[in-house]
């Protein structure tokens, strides 16, 4: 599929933009930049986006103003310049006044009309003492020479236990003080799980007991990793953190398998639909995530994905030129998922005889489509031969290579030229059996690994990768290969 077209989908579902309602005001005054123009910012899908910019008049005043439109709710950045700037929340009160000084920001602004900013910019004062605080005790606990006594070691956790704890207060009456603000839905987002200490419940005689803990710490954690995230609040989406809390979940938590993929998808992308803001990006995400995914077999997640949001038209915001684009990327791929059955072909040979694909009696057929004039064809189908067949063939391994041209001459002058004649050599001139939307076939050389039973079990993997799992496939059934 053309990546462009689905860059620009992602950008459709993702680009910022602002609601329409009441419009928005914001004062600024920074009496050391009189004439300067500064700009306000928000954060969103990793990146900063510019939302308004301002000229502050001799006296260092000047506004952010839209009579029309609201900003989208979420943290902000107002740049005085290049190096200087800070963070403010934006939430539904848009009509506030912000007074700084250029030199030592955090210490000297003021927001006036805004009771939201000024709680978030205690809490950003909280957050850098308790952030100093429990980098020293990680510093004194990595000095300390009794650092691994049971006790010293249990008085430091209790240490940054308590500095946590002050922080979970403080979100605690933030949530309660600004009940469904854009303030307590960003403070929320900041908070992890609490560590539970898995090791007091399990016995010292338990077997692999280190093992054990890990996987219930994971369990736990996997559980419970966004319950402190509002997906119905659009506000998480225009912040420095959901991004990067959605990559870290996605690549370091869930497990590489399209299944589990998939789940945790649907999963999260139900939990955000009382948002459509949110619901859109979710989905963009997922179906960006497992498009460009290069782990083998993670395209069956993708197309559970396109067919349960795009081609059902949920994605409303897709126009009918990618939902089609996105149809046709579907179909390419929905026959030779990993784990189905390879479709059967039965094609006509080399010497005028047939051939049939599951009736193909082997532990592990390689299913071949080359052509003898690609110049990738001409470098890796003599390997087929060398690397693979040559060595695997005295323990069961066949080659089912289909001619993708209908040049017969050239193709068997190359069969000749590189001794060939192993291979199961059959053709489809005429693409009778519709090869090509079966097995994706629109390039070449394409492999596929089947099973004794004709299930797909691995592709898009070049000769080496393919001799690496061959051999780890045979020693699961008890034979070494030799080398």
């Amino acid at each position: 599929m053309n990546k462009l077209v689905f860059a620009l989908l992602f950008c459709l579902s993702l680009c910022p933009g602002h609601i329409r309602a009441q419009g928005y005001s914001i004062q600024i005054t920074a009496h050391q930049m009189p004439g300067k123009n500064i700009i306000l910012a928000h954060y969103y899908d990793g990146k900063v986006y510019s939302a308004d910019t301002a000229r502050l008049d001799a006296s260092g005043n000047g506004y952010f103003r839209n009579n029309k439109k609201k900003l989208a709710k979420g943290v902000y950045l107002l740049f005085l310049s290049p190096g200087n700037y800070f963070d403010l929340i934006i939430g539904n009160k848009q009509d506030f006044s912000i007074k700084t000084d250029t030199i030592n920001i955090l210490e000297t602004i003021h927001f006036e009309g805004s009771p939201e900013n000024t709680a978030f910019l205690n809490f950003q004062k909280l957050m850098v003492k308790e952030g100093e605080k429990t980098k020293k005790i990680r510093e004194e606990y990595n000095k300390d020479p009794k650092k691994d006594d049971p006790e010293i070691k249990d008085s430091y956790t209790a240490r940054l236990e308590a500095s946590d704890h002050e922080v979970r207060n403080f979100i605690a009456n933030l949530t309660t003080e600004f009940p469904e603000s854009a303030i307590t839905t960003f403070a929320n987002l900041t908070l992890t799980p609490i560590t539970l200490n898995f090791s007091k419940e399990i016995p010292e005689n338990t077997k692999d007991r280190d093992v054990e803990i890990q996987r219930r710490s994971y369990y736990y954690n996997k559980a419970h990793y966004w319950d402190y995230t509002y997906f119905s609040d659009s506000t998480i989406l225009r912040t420095p953190i959901f991004k990067s809390k959605l990559d870290d979940y996605f690549n370091k938590m869930l497990l590489p398998h399209p299944d589990s993929v998939y789940k945790e998808c649907v999963s999260l992308i139900e939990k955000s639909r009382k948002s459509q803001t949110v619901f859109r990006y979710i989905v963009g995400y997922c179906f960006n995530f497992t498009l460009d995914n290069k782990i083998m077999g993670m395209d069956a997640a993708f197309v559970n994905i396109a067919k349960k949001y795009y081609l059902t038209k949920e994605a409303n915001w897709v126009d009918s030129e990618n939902l089609k684009k996105i149809g046709e990327e579907v179909m390419k791929l929905q026959y030779n998922l990993i784990g189905l059955t390879a479709p059967e072909l039965k094609l006509p040979t080399m010497d005028n005889e047939w051939a049939s694909l599951h009736e193909t009696k082997a532990p592990f057929t390689l299913l071949l489509f080359w052509e003898s004039n690609c110049g990738h064809c001409k470098k890796q189908v003599p390997l087929v031969k060398t690397a693979l067949l040559d060595r695997f063939k005295p323990y069961g391994l066949k080659v089912f290579a289909v001619h993708t041209q209908n040049k017969q001459e050239e193709w068997g002058k190359f069969v000749q030229e590189h001794d060939l004649f192993d291979f199961i050599n059959c053709w489809d001139p005429y693409n009778q059996s519709n090869y090509r939307v079966y097995y994706n076939v629109f390039t070449t050389p394409v492999m596929y690994l089947l099973d004794k039973d004709k299930k797909i079990i691995a592709k898009k993997l070049d000769v080496e990768q393919l001799a690496d799992m061959l051999q780890r496939e045979y020693k699961r059934m008890g034979i070494e290969v030799k080398n």
